[in-house]
């Protein structure tokens, strides 16, 4: 561990710019096969997203470092929200044009869905700074994710992990995930998206 001072905390609206920056550098090469020439609008789109709880800044714990936003984590524990697709429209279409507001409308829904049910949580994202990875940001955020779940009366928790991002599937399995299932989509997600499979995996509680 590092000699860091960690806090581990709910999600602030004034949180959201550094959270923007943070997804775009975790997960922005897996979305910008949606938005082509418009890929610079990405994080404001991100950031609006987050700002109207579509991407659930409500249901986001965030890792403290001295100050600065280190890392975070998306734990899904309310099953009865659901996507507001017209708002995740409205919100691309201003920063979007021609027909890549369609495919930009579709894969930033996606990154709003909900997959939690009323007893297990979804870890929907895991992200650190690469300028604070190695110090044990990581599982300090998963062991918070534990306890909220159990708080929220959930039995397990569970998460995707695709198959070009081994170190974080080691990370879930040193922490207590089990995979259930592997998901495979071949080509296309090969050449867009960077990955061609996905792992599904649970935890007890």
């Amino acid at each position: 561990m590092s000699c860091l001072q960690i806090e581990i905390r709910a999600a602030q609206p004034a949180d959201a710019p550094a959270l923007a920056r943070l997804y775009m550098e975790a997960f922005g090469s897996k979305l910008r096969w949606a938005f082509g020439k418009y890929t610079d609008a990405m994080p404001a789109i991100v950031l609006e997203l987050l700002l109207h709880d579509q991407m659930r800044l409500s249901e986001t714990l965030v890792a403290e470092a001295d100050g600065q936003v280190a890392g975070m984590a998306v734990l899904r524990r309310d099953h009865k929200h659901r996507v507001r697709w017209l708002k995740v429209w409205q919100i691309v279409r201003r920063h979007v044009g021609g027909w890549r507001v369609f495919t930009a409308t579709f894969i930033m829904a996606a990154m709003c869905s909900n997959l939690c049910t009323p007893t297990r949580s979804y870890l929907e994202s895991l992200a650190v700074d690469s300028h604070y990875r190695g110090q044990g940001i990581g599982t300090l955020l998963l062991e918070r994710c534990f306890e909220e779940s159990q708080q929220a009366g959930k039995r397990e928790i569970s998460l995707h992990v695709v198959d070009t991002n081994p170190r974080a599937k080691q990370l879930y399995e040193r922490m207590g995930f089990r995979t259930v299932r592997t998901e495979r989509f071949g080509w296309f997600a090969s050449r867009w998206m960077g990955f061609s499979a996905q792992d599904y995996m649970v935890r007890p509680l």
